[in-house]
């Protein structure tokens, strides 16, 4: 969209600039500005004091002149080295910038000047603040309210540093109309302005965006293209809190697009690559799982897998033998145990008889016993047995014994123990296959238990993995049916946040034809500025394309060189400033250019830049309403410079070293 110019009859900037009568004081403005040695009071320790005022401010660093004997290898970089730039990052540094030099300068400064301090005087809405920061390393920064400059360093009652932030950053940033970057939702903050009102001189005031240069070491927050512009908007009051909410809105509405974007195909195929694990798991081609058939299908196939399972379940149970083949298991052990214990009783006692028989064969031959009757009635222990337990025949009645050996003979009781032993032998011999063939049995009994436990045992097993692995397929197809409809969720929001964008953005337009009105103001003083800088053929435009603000300068067609790029800047600037002072907007009414001569502008353009602050100061019965201060090393016109002229508050020079802004060769 372009806005509609309003172009301002005439060329005296005195009759078309009007201040607001409720605008009498810029938003703040720097007072004075000291370099000192170390804290401390006295003149002894000033480096550097530099009195400001409100309105135009001139810093001048002449450069050395050759004049007519001009030749090679003459000094002729004097007044490039005199500390323009470092004296405008002193300045940015007391309002909050935290690097006041690139690296290598702020060691070279250190070491020269390793106590030093600087100190200032700031008005910000009527109230003096004295603001002291070290440039050394370890002090901390502090301020006074109300204080006195001269003996800040004896002041006992010094207020944290961040109290004067905030006191800036209330009557900056706090009044803007629109307080948060839309994308981040970040809360707009005084350092994000301070950089549009302080350019970097190295950025060679090509882009009207362009306000940090890396080389600079200013530690200034890091804003992309968009938040700049956003800023830009806000200080200018081109955008309101409606317009900034939709935009914080449709960045919401973006995001959550883009992140459905990239979620729809990956849920898609989430889909698909489960389809896939179940067609193989189950045997078969399942429908597409973005249709109702796949979960019926996969799930009648789970069902008709699960009453299978059940029906082997049922019959693993109905055929388990394993409480019968432990009690056979127990029988044959028991039968076999009482077998066992049988033989050995039997072998026990065969080996008593045979013992007896020993002992009566050898009686027999000896013919001690020939005398004695028939053993018949009597133990058939032996005797030595008899005696070594205790048995009172044996023992007490040594008389009866002898009475009945004499009742039989030797020969007949070998006889009668014989064939106690004989039928002793017999039956050990049957106890003994008769115990092999229970051991056999126990075997048996125990073989057929263990594979009955075993068998059990694997196939319960299977049927638990089966179980699982049922409960996995069907977790698979919920999966499946999930990812498939978060996947058709995400494609109908895609459909729904496409439709809602584009209603944002139209709504956004709406708002800003809202905002039309102040666009074309701030167009027509743009123009203003630039007819009054460059001539009154040209016409200056103030675009506006959706979010963003495009400067344009024409004179019979678009007009764009080094030397237009900078001017246009140099007016955006002032247009802004003007802008605060006829009531619009919330531009603090503070700038500083640093040495813009530097770009390839005519001398008589450049001059018109000094004629332009001074009119604009003719638009104030009483002190002017802004502070704006200019360095250069172009001579300003004669007016400037004239020893009772207030505007020109600071010379220097690069040689003699006296004559630099911190009067040392760093």
């Amino acid at each position: 969209m372009t806005a509609t110019q309003m172009r301002l009859p005439g060329i005296d900037p005195p009759r078309q600039v009007r201040p607001s009568a409720e605008r009498t004081a810029p938003a703040f403005w720097v007072r004075r500005l000291r370099v000192l040695r170390e804290l401390a009071t006295g003149d002894e320790y000033v480096v550097r004091d530099v009195e400001l005022r409100r309105g135009f401010n001139i810093v001048w660093a002449p450069p050395h002149s050759a004049g007519k004997d001009n030749a090679l290898f003459r000094d002729g970089v004097a007044g490039h080295t005199a500390g323009k730039s470092t004296f405008c990052r002193l300045l940015r540094h007391i309002l909050g910038e935290r690097g006041f030099a690139p690296e290598s300068v702020r060691r070279r400064i250190r070491s020269k000047l390793s106590t030093a301090w600087i100190v200032a005087e700031i008005i910000i809405d009527d109230v003096t603040w004295v603001v002291a920061r070290p440039l050394g390393i370890g002090p901390r920064s502090f301020c006074l309210r109300n204080g006195d400059i001269v003996t800040v360093a004896d002041a006992t009652e010094r207020l944290d540093y961040q109290e004067f932030l905030s006191a800036l950053a209330e009557t900056t940033a706090a009044r803007l109309p629109a307080a948060r970057f839309p994308a981040s939702d970040e809360e707009v903050r005084w350092e994000h302005i301070l950089p549009w009102l302080a350019r970097d001189q190295e950025c060679r005031f090509a882009d009207f965006l362009e306000w940090r240069h890396s080389s600079s070491g200013s530690e200034a927050p890091s804003l992309n293209v968009d938040e700049r512009q956003f800023i830009v908007r806000a200080v200018l009051g081109l955008i309101s809190d409606a317009e900034r909410a939709e935009q914080q809105r449709n960045a919401r509405l973006v995001a959550e697009k883009k992140e459905a974007a990239q979620l729809e195909p990956l849920l898609r195929h989430q889909a698909e690559t489960d389809r896939g694990r179940l067609s193989k798991a189950l045997g078969k081609q399942l429908p597409l799982s973005s249709t109702p058939l796949f979960g019926s299908e996969t799930r009648a196939e789970l069902t008709r897998m699960r009453d299978d399972l059940e029906v082997r379940e049922k019959a693993l149970k109905d055929g388990d033998r394993r409480k019968e083949l432990q009690t056979a298991l127990d029988e044959a052990n028991q039968a076999e145990g009482a077998l066992g214990e049988s033989l050995k009783e039997t072998r026990d006692r065969l080996v008593v008889v045979q013992e007896s028989v020993g002992e009566l064969a050898g009686q027999a031959q000896s013919g001690l016993l020939a005398s004695l009757p028939p053993s018949r009635g009597f133990c058939n222990a032996p005797l030595r047995l008899a005696r070594e337990k205790g048995c009172p025949l044996a023992v007490d009645r040594p008389s009866d014994l002898t009475a009945k050996r004499s009742e039989r003979s030797a020969e007949q009781d070998l006889a009668a123990e014989r064939l106690v032993a004989a039928s002793l032998e017999q039956e050990v011999r049957r106890l003994d296959g008769a115990l092999k063939t229970a051991q056999e049995r126990t075997k048996t009994a125990r073989h057929a238990l263990f594979k009955a436990q075993t068998d059990y045992e694997e196939e319960s097993a299977k049927l638990r993995d089966e179980c699982s692995r049922l409960g996995q397929l069907d977790q698979l197809v919920g999966a499946a049916e999930g990812a498939a409809k978060d996947a058709t969720a995400k494609a109908e929001s895609i459909t729904q946040l496409t439709r809602d964008i584009d209603e944002s953005y139209k709504l956004q337009e709406e708002i800003r034809e809202g905002q039309k009105a102040a666009i074309s103001r701030f167009s027509a003083r743009f123009d203003y500025v630039m007819r009054a800088i460059i001539g009154d053929k040209v016409t200056g435009r103030v675009d506006t394309s959706g979010r963003s603000l495009a400067l344009t300068v024409e004179e019979h067609g678009e007009r764009d060189s080094a030397a237009i790029a900078t001017v246009k800047l140099l007016a955006f600037d002032l247009a802004a400033v003007v802008t605060s002072i006829e009531g619009d907007g919330a531009y603090p009414r503070f700038l500083i250019h640093d040495g813009p001569r530097e770009a390839d502008m005519a001398p008589d353009v450049y001059e018109r830049l000094f004629l332009f602050a001074h009119e604009l100061e003719k638009c104030f019965k009483g002190e002017p309403a802004f502070q704006y201060i200019l360095t250069t090393t172009t001579e300003p016109p004669a007016a400037f410079i004239q020893p009772k002229a207030p505007w020109l508050r600071l010379r220097l020079a690069g040689i003699p070293t006296e004559e630099r802004l911190l009067r040392s060769d760093l």
